[in-house]
């Protein structure tokens, strides 16, 4: 009985690890150096802020990330699996206006940092669908019953 419960857990367990949304954003690049060719196999150093309500606003989080280019100079890392210097990503206040990405780099790996420039953030299909996946309504004349639908997207 006990390995059932245990089995039965672990399925629970899963199922809620599932249904979390990722806590990371990813990013890819493909590196190139002043005359335009791309940097292969080389260990950049990256660092990503996330500004608030404008391109030069407030910064809310802040990480660098060390990541070694592919022979095609291409780099991919996850937003917010770095090394925190300001903020939480948890704690980005998303739903309080436009939030601006700004990447700096240092294509030594040090800390003298370039700055590639600022863009606002934008919605991406995950979250477009997430934002429709459902709903709830109220069923009948009373207020108090509530009926859950999906739309789909």
């Amino acid at each position: 009985m006990k390995r059932y419960a245990s089995i039965f857990l672990l399925l629970c367990l899963s199922v809620i690890a599932q249904a979390q949304a990722p806590q990371g954003i990813p990013y890819q690049s493909v590196v190139r150096n002043a005359n335009g060719q791309a940097l292969s196999n080389q260990s950049v150093r990256l660092r990503v802020s996330i500004h608030d309500s404008v391109i030069n606003g407030n910064i809310v989080f802040q990480e660098s990330h060390t990541v070694t280019t592919t022979p095609a100079g291409l780099l991919t890392l996850q937003i917010g699996q770095g090394q925190v210097s300001m903020g939480s990503f948890a704690s980005i206040p998303w739903s309080t206006g436009a939030k601006f990405l700004q990447v700096e780099m240092d294509e030594t790996g040090g800390t003298n940092y370039t700055d590639l420039g600022t863009q606002q953030m934008m919605s991406v299909p995950y979250a477009l669908y997430a934002e429709r996946a459902g709903e709830v309504k109220a069923k009948g004349s009373n207020p108090q019953t509530l009926i859950y639908t999906s739309n789909g997207f």
